[in-house]
């Protein structure tokens, strides 16, 4: 490794231009700068992926052709990069099947700790099972009060109508001379078929097949072993103990397998998959490990949700509730609240053999609970589903398995971690960070949020502008530097001499309000508030404390019952009021606008439909009878056929990466050579797509709708964007805000409410500013705003606050 540090030399990952940098190793690195400046593209298309990608070279030809491929970064020379790892908004899937459990990993080691020190209890009559061995058996025996008489045996059952003297034969020959029938002693080498007969009647008989006679004290530990082995193994793993007792005689029964005697109930070795409800081996039958199973719903139109009647709910099957520890199953213990689990392993009474077990994985079980607890979790139960989380409760989940493990000397990339959260719970992640960094590792933070920013070792800025304008380091230094005058954009914002905010231009309540009454879906206590209209209406409070619930779950929901709009059940509510005074509700929530490369800004917001009809209308086209379609990408007709629109082929190298070539038919324009000699205004369809929002405007003058299409684009800031950028290379800020002015561009009609969940996500100070200025377009012509927001630029800038809590 170079000495101490990171050294990047001639990056151009996409728009960054030939950047050269250092970077120090051990310390806390964080990446500013305006949305799509190229922070992403340094820290983990560059950093992340070439310490991941050499990570993966280094294992042999065979393991590599199962493991993801990541192609080499654009670079002259990247050297002292450490082994890296990477946590990212979309590190785990938030499916019912996920949990707080399964995503922090803590599962996994608690299904280890149930296979290797639970105890078993018959599901039929709860007596604890346990698996017998001649040792342990002998220990016992060895106990007994001295001058104890006892019989060592093993049994063998007489099938309907056979007689003792069809098995006495092959039981002499093995050297056994005496059986217990009908508590008869019988001597194998006389046995009478009359009498056996006589005795026995037609039914069934157990024969106790006798080994040895012994009596406790006069007999060596090594004979009762041996005598005892032999039974386990003549008796298919059972071994009987008759003890001579005052009353008669006392009967013990042993087993070298997981069976209980008194049921006849054999069970499996215990193994980590047989406490996964995402595995067959532990999986409820009934409802495969979901926990609930699908009926008809109130409407018969959609399905609802009932926890399943075979396992209440627990995912498991029996045999995997039959194993506790300390009392408890591992479902009972998932479903207890984080800090009570925490407690309840520090107690657990172990032995000494059981400590050296359960050491090493409560130690790893405990350090992801240390980092649950420090970002304030631990009110949430393990067997929590992600999809109930809140976004701030499901990123510091996300956080768990990285954050608190026990790695060192590893390159961590952690993408905008502060996402989500409430102001007080960011103080607690940074602090988690830190802790990662003084564990001995290099932490590099893409990240916007100022206490961040303020706790870093070393600020590195991307700049100064987005997109083409961007791609240069715009400062590099500590957060003290950062501060000087004119040093840097963020700079300026952090000290406070810009993003300031006048409290005279706040709107007056006075255009309306909409009413809930008794909100009681999830932890909302029966609330009853007004939502102000016309105003910039913001609904804060810590993570979890049911802000989504309030808005999108019930709000959106009781709205679009009244406006007829088809909408998932909204969470139950008493009634809504005031919904006559808008005409439209629109939800604009954080799922992503497209993961295929085919999506891209022109067609998200609807504006390529306007462009191809542009060219459709030319006189090339209509003489060659082209149509809209013709100038689409997606569809047959215009588009290349050898690489049917993609403008790339990709070749599949086998344990090598996989490699993207440009289409030699198409030359990487994805259009037919035909369609491409279609022009307006001397460009072409592919020239068109290549080009920026704000080119594009002025290029299309005189062309309203397309220009009305793209002006959106410009309002939210994004008029740097090429038209035919894939979607899956957009920034999270600049998705969010794309999002925003598809919206807008549909907003025709006045008294539209919109409802947006945290639409500051990814962006800088300076995105804050130019969001502020579109919504304050939307309000002047009559729209409404309520965002559930954290961020603190965005709450001094709001008319109205309400906040929910005061904890989550």
């Amino acid at each position: 490794m170079a000495a101490g540090q990171i050294e990047l030399r001639g990056v151009e990952v996409h728009n960054l231009k030939k950047v050269d940098l250092d970077l120090p190793h051990h310390k806390l690195i964080v990446f500013c700068g305006v949305s799509g400046s190229g922070k992403t593209s340094l820290a983990l298309d560059t950093l992340y992926a070439e310490g991941q990608r050499r990570y993966i070279e280094s294992f042999s030809v065979y393991t590599r052709q199962f493991l993801e491929r990541l192609e080499k970064p654009a670079a002259e020379r990247i050297d002292g990069l450490p082994a890296a790892l990477a946590v990212t908004h979309g590190h785990a899937a938030r499916s019912p099947r996920s949990t707080i459990g399964t995503t922090t990993e803590t599962a996994d080691y608690l299904r280890l700790l149930y296979a290797r020190i639970g105890k078993l209890y018959c599901r039929n009559c709860g007596k604890l099972i346990e698996r017998d061995s001649p040792e342990s058996v002998a220990e016992k025996l060895t106990q007994l009060p001295a001058g104890t008489k006892f019989q060592i045996a093993f049994p063998r059952t007489l099938e309907l109508n056979q007689l003792l003297s069809a098995i006495s034969a092959p039981l002499r020959e093995a050297g056994f001379v005496r059986a217990i029938v009908g508590g008869e002693v019988i001597d194998l080498s006389s046995v009478n078929a009359a009498e056996e007969a006589s005795r026995r009647g037609a039914e069934d008989a157990e024969v106790l097949v006798v080994v040895d006679r012994l009596i406790a004290g006069q007999s060596q530990v090594q004979r009762v072993r041996d005598s005892v082995e032999t039974a386990f193994t003549h008796g298919y793993g059972i071994c009987v103990v008759l003890l001579d007792a005052s009353g008669g005689q006392e009967r013990r029964s042993y087993s070298n397998s997981l069976r209980c005697l008194a049921c006849n109930i054999d069970y499996p070795d215990p193994e980590p998959r047989q406490f996964s409800f995402n595995s067959p081996l532990g999986a409820c039958p009934k409802c495969e490990g979901a926990g609930t199973l699908l009926v008809d719903g109130p409407t018969k139109r959609k399905k609802a949700s009932i926890p399943c009647d075979a396992c209440n709910g627990r995912r498991l099957n029996a045999n995997a509730l039959a194993w506790r520890i300390d009392g408890k199953n591992i479902a009972e213990l998932m479903e207890l609240r984080i800090d009570v689990v925490r407690l309840y392993l520090q107690s657990l009474p172990l032995s000494a053999a059981e400590q050296a077990i359960a050491k090493t994985i409560i130690e790893q079980v405990e350090s992801r609970f240390h980092f649950l607890m420090v970002v304030g979790l631990g009110y949430l139960a393990l067997s929590r589903s992600l999809n109930t989380l809140s976004s701030g409760e499901a990123q510091r989940v996300n956080l768990t398995s990285a954050l608190g493990s026990c790695l060192v000397n590893m390159l961590y990339v952690l993408d905008e971690p502060s996402v989500g959260l409430h102001s007080a719970d960011v103080d607690k992640l940074v602090a988690a960070v830190q802790g990662l960094r003084n564990r001995g590792n290099t932490v590099a933070v893409v990240e916007h949020e100022e206490s961040l920013i303020r706790a870093a070792d070393h600020i590195v800025e991307i700049g100064p502008g987005a997109g083409e304008s961007g791609g240069t380091v715009a400062f590099q230094g500590t957060p003290a530097e950062m501060l000087v005058p004119g040093a840097s954009l963020t700079g300026e914002y952090l000290a406070g001499r810009r993003g300031i905010f006048a409290a005279e231009r706040r709107r007056p309540i006075t255009r309306g309000r909409i009413k809930l009454t008794g909100a009681r879906g999830h932890n909302l206590q029966n609330l009853s508030l007004d939502f102000p209209l016309g105003v910039l209406c913001l609904v804060t409070g810590v993570s979890g404390a049911g802000k989504s619930s309030l808005v999108q779950e019930t709000l959106y929901g009781a709205l679009c019952r009244r406006k007829k709009k088809d909408c998932e059940e909204p969470l139950p509510y008493d009634d809504v009021f005031g919904d006559g005074q808008i005409d439209d509700v629109v939800l604009m929530d954080q799922s992503p606008i497209g993961r295929s490369p085919r999506s891209n800004p022109v067609t998200y917001i609807k504006a390529f439909d306007q462009v191809r009809q542009v060219f459709a209308e030319t006189v090339e086209a209509r003489t060659h009878n082209y149509g809209p379609g013709h100038f689409s990408f997606n569809v047959e007709g215009g588009r290349c056929d050898a690489c049917e629109g993609d403008g790339y082929k990709q070749i599949d190298m086998q344990f090598l990466p996989d490699v993207l070539v440009k289409c030699k038919v198409c030359g990487g324009t994805r259009y037919r050579r035909e369609i491409l000699a279609v022009t307006y205004r001397g460009k072409s369809i592919a020239k068109v797509l290549e080009m920026t929002a704000r080119e594009a405007f002025s290029f299309f003058r005189g062309q309203p709708k397309v220009q009305g299409r793209l002006k959106q684009l410009m309002d939210v800031g994004l008029d740097y964007l090429r038209l035919g950028q894939p979607a899956p290379t957009l920034s999270t800020g600049e998705a969010q805000r794309l999002k925003l002015a598809a919206y807008l561009s549909e907003a025709s009609r006045s008294r539209t409410l919109f409802l947006l969940d945290e639409p500051t996500t990814g962006l800088h100070f300076a995105d804050i500013v130019k969001l502020l200025d579109c919504f304050d377009a939307l309000l002047s012509v009559g729209h409404s705003l309520i965002i559930v927001e954290h961020n603190l630029q965005l709450m001094r800038s709001a008319d109205y606050l309400i906040d929910l809590g005061p904890a989550a």
